[in-house]
This record gives structure tokens, C-alpha cells and sequence, in this order.
């Protein structure tokens, strides 16, 4: 090639000593010219292929970049000029030794290999060997990344390699689809058991890419070789995966179809590979149509129905082939879907004799039940199947199926699947429609509920049917049931339970309809349910064998009922109620017992969904209803408490009893409880939070959690009890109570109960403890508060920042993260000033450490437009830990600020993009530019 010029020389020898300049170099250099000065300097040494390396997080890896390879792309088209032969034959020299001492070493470097997957389109075919489709074989076994190979290789060079004429490209290309469609196999253990699974060596969205890209194209070029490369290949997995016999189940529909759920597993995509093959051959090709004769006799179940599927898409080319599947068993195959659409889309231009064939199968067809004796109507219903196929091709076909149809007593449901999954939830059939048991008497109906029995056969209609349209006949016309709910109290549970979930369904959504006549009518049912002595029996506790409500389910939806009816006063049951509601809630609390909590329960979650927990509820909202009534009526709600306050300081001492649901709602309803007596809450403190049961305790400090307001009084209790420590250091409450702790602590902080420097501080004690964990929270929570222009927040954020920084140990993986966190207080730095540069450039190098740089770099932005050089020392500061480049308008802001302050700022801007360069990112240099020339 040409020689080099002085300037160029000179150029390579600076590369030589300054290696920061090499990646710069190898991205911008182009052509072949520059070929042996490089090879002479060893830059395409094999050794010099990075292997992966441990990165600063454990468990994980950094795959560096080779950037000579940036050269060998950039220059590799020329490659494809005959007269750069011997060239080459270099580059694919330098592939070959870099994969063999990869391969001879046991690493990878998918970076390296995806280079080389562009470069090597670029090498004539003559030079390629099978032992460089072995080579390539190698990428794909990548322990990092597959991917990016696969789509070089897939969707550009094999489309390239089918789109270029002569047996060199289809050689190739055959070599490279045998590569790319091998696939791997692992044992996944699930509830004890084995399965064994398959997959491609790279991700299913760039395999489903490459199969739609190639597949057809693959049978139109290669013919019956690729299409045996998919036919092997998906044997293959049906024989390792042992599921042939059900591929129906995971692959419904050979064309595309909905059904098709998991359409990019590795067998559904060998399936659509031989699709299209096929579809992409038969057309071009005479021999395809004894081949797929072979297939319809194959062993495996799945490869007939694509055989099926073939015939019936290409039926001019291989018609001939239907009096091999219209056969003496052919209604019974794995292949319903493929044979049904076959005869719906081609059955009138079958030759005379198939088509009767397809008739007489048809009435042959005998269903029987369990014990062996024919069935009529389902004889009937299997016919209408098939002939629903053919029905719309003569008269006398429609005529048979509607005859079919009427024995059967039902048309079929998507009669061209064996099986039809639909979204959403399962609907389980009802013996009655709504419109039937509305159309009874009540009389009527409470004996039809009353004797009615589940037959207990799977798929059929059944009493969790029956429930479910029992309500629905209530949400139809809840006037029928409102005035004769009583004469119905006498019912199972599964139906009382469906006639108050309907009257709360139709109050939530609002429904128009006189609610001060159905609201008595409801309490009196509820309260007619629980005095009768069965409603309490064991056997209505038990859960029976459906799916259908039980005792528990019944009381938990009185409790949701009286509560929908209290807590909004814009829409509550009429004040007249509120007596008989209490009453009713009462005696629900004195039969139900408490649910069992543990050390280790989710307190909160448990309380509100037990049904002791449901009544609980309900009574503190109609508690809460009395004293709002009463207050609007201007007198004060003592009284309205003073009724409510004996029954709430009965159920404070039942965690003696072992029940833990109201201990559970009272510290979740603090808030509401101080508006109906601060005094009692105040006096109860040390009872709420009892230490001396630890259970009790627990429950009370979960719920706490979920309290939103600190409450300096409480707050007082709490820590001068020593109950914020010793629920951070509890392990059963530590991962769900000390964030709220924190928080609880921080905002004290802030509104001055709490103070740096006091003895027996939180604040301080938390720093002292310097738990990364609590660090991180309390940095997170006060981020989050920041408001524009908060003063006085950032009075404190500038107090507790030096604190926190003596607090953390930079020197660990864990310290530089908080560092790192800590970046995101830049919010609250509005001017740059003595008593917080120091802060921010402690811990400005570690801002990528966590990710948070991209804060760090819109407040950098923001600093500049009125501190230019204080924002250059942040950045350059940062710029010692990493140099991220995004967000990109954060650095344009900032070089335009620095441009705009003058001669100076220009330099800082120019030398930050040289930081930038030196690690081999040009972006921003490219973005200063166009400022500078704008």
C-alpha cells in the first residue's frame, strides 16, 4: 500500500507513547494504508484481545473493548476488492489465531466477536472454510453476550449470503444456518421435579428476527437442504424435550395464530423455521413434493402437522397428497387444527372420492362415555366438529350439521381446536342463568338453592357457577331480593355470602336506588345470619371442596359491608342505622376469634384481611362516623367517644387473649383515634406500645410503619423508650419498619426535636452507627424532600452533609454507593460557597458509583450558568471517578455557559472534552464544536 507521510508517521509514533490515544485513533482511521504500520507495532497481537475482568460489584464482569477492531471494520469493505486478496487473507488470519488462543485460554470477549462477525462479511467466500464457520460456532457460545453476533450473522450476512448468486454463497450460507439454529439444552428444577428445557444460544427476540428474515428465503435458495436443517434440528429437540405428543398444547396453530402463547420458545420457532422452508421451497420445486410425503408418515406428530399445514397453503403443488391424510383414523390425529382448516379451505376442490371418504369418516365417528356405552349427544357433537369444516360447502352438509347440532344441544366452540385458552378470568358455568333464578318465586328459589346439589364433574356446571349467577341475579334486580332478604337468612353460606357482595357491589359503583329502604333491609338479613346457632357451627368454618365462601368469608363481608356504609359522610346509611350496626358488629366480635400471627407476620396485611379484623375495622369507622355526626351538630363529639371508649379499651387488652387485630388498627389508625381522643391515646402510649408482649409490640411497631405524620408527643414516647433502636436492630422488623424509623427520625431533625449535638440524639446516634443500609434511607428521604428555594431545608442538609462524610468509609464498595448517593444533595447547592465546595467535591468522584452522575451533571448545569470555573471544579472532580456523558443537554448547558463567560471559559470547556477523548468518548468534543461554531 501507499507509504505514510511524515505527518502520519509521526502521528503512529505519538500512538505509541501516549496509549490514552489509541482508542481515538482506531476510530477515526480508515483504510488499508495504514494495515502494515500497524501490524509492524503488534496492535493485532492475539494477546491483545481483553479477556473479561471482575468489575467493582461482586458477581459481576467487565467485557473491555479491543479498539483496534474499530479499524479492521471500518476498513474491512475494502477487503472485497480482488486485488486486496492477499490482505484478506490477513485480516482473516488475524480472526483465526485471536478466536484459537480464546478458544485454547477458555474466555471470550463477545465485543471482539461481534467486531469480527461485521468483518467477516467483507472476506471473499473463496477464503472461508468450514473451520471459520467453527470459529464462528465459538462466539456463539459466549458466556456474556450472544446476541449482538447472532444478528450480524443472521440478519445481515446469511439474507446477504441468500441474495448472492453462486455455490459459494449457498454453501456458506447452508454451513451458517446449521450454526445459527443449534440449539442447547439445560434442566431447570421446579416443586421438586426436573424439567428439561431448550433454547438457542442467543435470546429468543433476536431468533424470532432471524427466522422471519431467512427462513423462507432459506427454502427458496437452498431448497430441500435447508429445510432438512430444520427438520433435524426441531426432531432433535421434540426427541430431548420428550413433548411431541402435545405439541397441540404448546404450539396450537402451525400459521400464525393468537393461540400460539409461547411463539418464541425454540420448538414453536423450528416449527415456524420448517413453515416457512417449506412455504419458501414447495412453490420452486417438484422433488418438494415427495418430501413432504415423507414428513406426513413421519414419527413425530409435530412434523405431520406442519406437512398438514403445507398442503393446505401450497394446495396446486401438492393436492395430489390429500388421500394420504384423509385416512381410516384421521379425526383421532394430534393434527385437528391443521386437518380442520384443510377441509374448510380446500375441501370443494378435493377429487370426488376424497371428499366422500371425508363424509363417510365423518358419520362413522362414535363417542362414548366412562363406561363404555355409545353416547348420542356426544356422538352428535364430535360429527359437528368436522362438519362444521364443510357445512358451508352444500345444502345438504349445512342441513346434517344443524341436525347434529340439536342433539348435541350446543354449536362447538372453536371447533378447529382441541383445546382454546382465552384471556381474563374463568367463568364457571351455572346450572340457572341469572335470568332463570329471577324468574323464580323466593319460595321457589330458596328450595332450589336448598336442595341443590354439586355433581362434581370437572368443566361442568357446579355450584361455584351457581354462587356466581346468584349474584348476578342480584346486581340484575336487587329490588326482587331487598324486601325478602330475611326469608333467604336461612341459606348456605356460598349464597348469603353472594347476596351481600352483590348490595356492596351495586353501592360501590354507585346505583341509582332507594338505599334508606335497602339499608335496614340488609342489616336486618346480616343480623338475622349470625343469631341463628348453625351459621356458628364448625362445619361452616371449614373450607369444603369448591372454591365457594365458608363462616370466615361471611363476617369479613358484613365487616366490608357496615364500613362501605360510614366512612364518607357524602355518602353513608342513615344515622338511624348507626345503633343497630354496632349492635350487629358486637356480637360479630364477641363469637370471632383472632387470626394467628407470628413473629415473622405481615401484621398490617393480616389485620385488615381476617374477618376479625374486617369487624374491627367497621367499628372504628362508625366510631369515627358518630363522632363526625356529632360534631356537625356543634356539641363536640365527648359523648359520641364516651359510648365507643369502653369497647375499645376492651379489645386493648385482647392481645392477653392471643388476638392481635386491634392493637394492629389502632396504631394504623393513630391519626383517627387522636381526632376522637387525644387524651386516651396519650394515657394509653405505654399500653399501645408494650414491650412487655412481644408480639404485641411487633404488631404495634408494624403499624406504626404505616402511619404518615409524626406526631411530636408520640414521637417523645417512642424514642425515649428506647422503641425506634430496638426495632431497627429487630431482624423480624428491620426490612419493613426502619425506612418508616428513619424517616420518622429525619423529619424530627428537621423541625428541630431533634438536634446533632443533644445526648441521646437519633440523628447522631444513626450516624454513629453508620449502617450503610440506614445511611442510604435517611440520604434517599431527605433528596426527596427538596423543594426550590427551601432555605431552611438547606440549612440542614448543609449541617448533617459533613457528618454523613465522616460517617462513610469511601474505602469500601458499599461506602463509595452512600458517596455516591450523597451527589444527589448538588440539588440543595443553589450558589457555591465556602461552607459547601468541600461537600460536594469529597464525593464528586463517586457520583458513577451508584449512577447518580447524571444528577451531579444537571446541577453542574445549573451552577455554571452563574459560577462557570466553581462548576469546572465539580466537574473535573467527577471526571476523576468516571466521565458519563448523559444527560447530553446537561453538558451542552454547561459547555455554553462556559463558552459564553469568555477566552477562559472556552479553554475549560475544550479541556473537559479532552478528559472526555482521553477515555475515548468524542461526544462531547463533537457537541462543543457545534457550540463554538454556533
Amino acid at each position: 500500500m501507499d507509504d505514510l507521510t511524515p505527518k502520519e508517521l509521526a502521528l503512529l509514533a505519538n500512538l505509541d507513547a501516549n496509549e490514552e490515544l489509541r482508542p481515538f485513533f482506531f476510530r477515526k482511521a480508515k483504510g488499508l494504508k495504514w494495515f502494515d504500520a500497524i501490524d509492524q507495532r503488534n496492535y493485532f497481537d492475539p494477546a491483545g484481545n481483553p479477556a473479561p475482568i471482575p468489575a467493582k460489584e461482586e458477581g459481576y464482569v467487565l467485557v473491555p473493548h479491543w479498539p483496534v477492531t474499530d479499524y479492521l471494520v471500518a476498513t474491512s469493505p475494502e477487503l472485497l476488492d480482488p486485488k486486496n486478496r492477499a490482505y484478506a487473507e490477513r485480516v482473516l488470519a488475524i480472526i483465526r489465531s485471536v478466536t484459537q488462543l480464546a478458544r485454547g485460554e477458555n474466555f471470550g470477549n463477545y465485543r471482539t466477536w461481534w467486531q469480527f462477525s461485521k468483518i467477516i462479511q467483507n472476506i471473499p467466500l473463496s477464503q472461508i472454510v468450514p473451520a471459520d464457520l467453527a470459529d464462528i460456532d465459538y462466539w456463539l457460545d459466549d458466556r456474556y453476550e450472544r446476541g449482538l453476533v447472532a444478528r450480524e450473522l443472521g440478519e445481515k450476512w446469511l439474507l446477504a449470503l441468500l441474495n448472492q448468486p453462486g455455490d459459494e454463497a449457498k454453501a456458506t450460507a447452508l454451513q451458517l444456518l446449521a450454526v445459527l439454529y443449534k440449539a442447547v439444552f439445560s434442566t431447570t428444577t421446579l416443586g421438586g421435579s426436573e424439567r428439561k428445557e431448550a433454547s438457542f444460544r442467543f435470546d429468543k427476540w433476536h431468533a424470532e428476527k432471524i427466522t422471519k428474515a431467512v427462513a423462507a428465503r432459506a427454502g427458496q435458495v437452498l431448497g430441500r437442504s435447508a429445510v432438512q436443517v430444520f427438520t433435524d434440528e426441531l426432531q432433535r429437540v421434540l426427541r430431548e424435550l420428550d413433548n411431541d405428543s402435545w405439541s397441540s398444547l404448546w404450539h396450537p396453530a402451525i400459521e400464525d395464530h393468537e393461540q400460539n402463547r409461547h411463539a418464541d420458545d425454540v420448538e414453536n420457532l423450528l416449527v415456524f423455521a420448517l413453515r416457512d422452508a417449506l412455504d419458501g421451497w414447495v412453490p420452486e420445486c417438484a422433488a418438494a413434493t415427495p418430501y413432504v410425503a415423507e414428513m406426513l408418515v413421519s414419527p413425530y406428530a409435530t412434523v405431520r402437522r406442519v406437512a398438514v399445514n403445507a398442503v393446505r397453503a401450497n394446495f396446486q403443488k401438492l393436492g395430489e397428497l390429500v388421500h394420504h391424510i384423509v385416512a381410516d383414523d384421521c379425526f383421532d390425529t394430534p393434527n385437528r387444527h391443521e386437518l380442520w382448516h384443510l377441509l374448510h379451505d380446500r375441501y370443494p376442490v378435493f377429487p370426488e372420492h376424497v371428499r366422500q371418504r371425508v363424509q363417510e369418516l365423518i358419520v362413522q365417528i362414535r363417542k362414548e362415555d366412562e363406561a363404555g356405552n355409545h353416547t348420542v349427544e356426544r356422538t352428535a357433537y364430535a360429527q359437528a366438529i368436522w362438519l362444521a369444516a364443510i357445512r358451508h360447502h352444500a345444502k345438504a352438509l349445512e342441513a346434517r350439521y344443524r341436525e347434529c347440532v340439536d342433539i348435541a344441544g350446543a354449536e362447538p366452540d372453536h371447533p378447529d381446536f382441541s383445546s382454546y385458552s382465552s384471556s381474563g378470568w374463568v367463568a364457571h358455568e351455572s346450572p340457572k342463568a341469572p335470568e332463570e333464578l329471577l324468574a323464580m318465586e323466593i319460595n321457589q328459589l330458596v328450595a332450589y338453592l336448598d336442595r341443590y346439589e354439586d355433581p362434581g364433574r370437572f368443566m361442568e356446571p357446579g355450584i361455584e357457577g351457581l354462587v356466581k349467577a346468584l349474584r348476578a341475579a342480584v346486581k340484575a334486580s336487587p329490588l326482587t331480593f331487598s324486601s325478602s332478604l330475611e326469608r333467604l337468612s336461612d341459606l348456605d353460606t356460598e349464597y348469603i355470602y353472594e347476596l351481600i357482595e352483590g348490595f356492596s357491589e351495586l353501592w360501590a359503583e354507585r346505583k341509582e336506588l332507594p338505599w334508606n329502604e335497602i339499608w335496614p333491609c340488609l342489616l336486618n338479613f346480616c343480623e338475622a345470619v349470625i343469631r341463628q346457632g348453625h351459621f356458628w357451627s364448625r362445619e361452616n368454618a371449614e373450607q369444603g371442596a369448591h372454591f365457594v365462601a365458608n363462616r370466615y368469608w361471611v363476617v369479613g363481608s358484613i365487616g366490608r359491608l357496615i364500613e362501605a356504609g360510614t366512612k364518607s359522610d357524602d355518602r353513608a346509611f342513615s344515622p338511624e342505622l348507626l345503633g343497630q350496626a354496632k349492635r350487629l358488629l358486637l356480637t360479630l366480635l364477641e363469637k370471632e376469634t383472632g387470626e394467628e400471627f407470628k413473629p415473622d407476620s405481615d401484621a398490617v396485611s393480616i389485620a385488615i384481611n381476617s374477618p376479625r379484623g374486617r369487624c374491627l375495622e367497621a367499628l372504628i369507622n362508625l366510631a369515627l362516623r358518630s363522632c363526625r355526626l356529632a360534631d356537625k351538630e356543634g356539641d363536640g363529639h365527648v359523648a359520641a367517644w364516651n359510648d365507643f371508649q369502653p369497647i375499645f379499651e376492651g379489645e386493648l387488652n385482647k392481645p392477653d387473649a392471643g388476638e392481635y387485630e386491634f392493637i394492629t388498627l389502632l396504631v394504623n389508625y393513630l391519626p383517627n383515634f387522636l381526632y376522637m381522643s387525644r387524651e386516651w391515646v396519650s394515657e394509653n402510649l405505654s399500653r399501645i406500645f408494650d414491650r412487655s408482649g412481644y408480639q404485641k409490640w411487633l404488631c404495634a411497631m408494624q403499624a406504626y410503619a404505616y402511619v404518615n405524620q409524626v406526631y411530636e408527643g408520640i414521637y417523645n414516647h417512642l424514642k425515649s423508650n428506647g422503641h425506634f433502636i430496638l426495632a431497627l436492630d429487630d431482624e423480624n422488623l428491620k426490612d419493613r419498619v426502619s425506612e418508616k424509623i428513619i424517616q420518622n427520625i429525619v423529619i424530627a431533625f428537621l423541625n428541630d426535636y431533634e438536634s446533632l449535638e443533644a445526648d441521646g440524639s437519633l440523628i447522631r446516634l444513626l450516624l454513629d452507627r453508620a449502617r450503610n443500609d440506614e445511611l442510604s434511607q435517611l440520604i434517599w428521604f431527605i433528596w426527596t424532600l427538596r423543594k426550590k428555594d427551601d432555605e431552611s431545608l438547606t440549612v440542614k442538609v448543609i449541617e448533617l452533609w459533613p457528618r454523613l462524610l465522616q460517617a462513610i468509609d469511601t474505602e469500601s464498595r458499599e461506602g463509595r454507593k452512600l458517596a455516591s448517593r450523597l451527589t444527589t444533595w448538588s440539588v440543595f447547592i443553589t450558589k457555591v460557597d465556602n461552607a459547601n465546595r468541600d461537600l460536594i467535591l469529597q464525593v464528586a468522584a463517586f457520583a458513577e458509583e451508584d449512577y447518580n452522575s447524571h444528577d451531579l451533571l444537571e446541577s453542574i448545569a445549573r451552577i455554571s450558568a452563574a459560577q462557570p470555573q466553581e462548576a469546572l471544579e465539580i466537574w473535573r472532580a467527577l471526571l476523576q471517578g468516571a466521565a458519563p456523558d448523559h444527560p447530553e443537554w446537561a453538558i451542552r448547558a454547561a459547555f455554553t455557559n462556559f463558552v459564553q463567560s469568555g477566552v477562559q471559559g472556552r479553554r475549560d470547556a475544550y479541556s473537559i472534552a479532552d478528559e472526555y477523548l482521553k477515555r475515548g468518548n468524542e461526544n462531547p468534543t463533537a457537541w462543543l464544536q457545534e457550540i463554538v461554531k454556533r
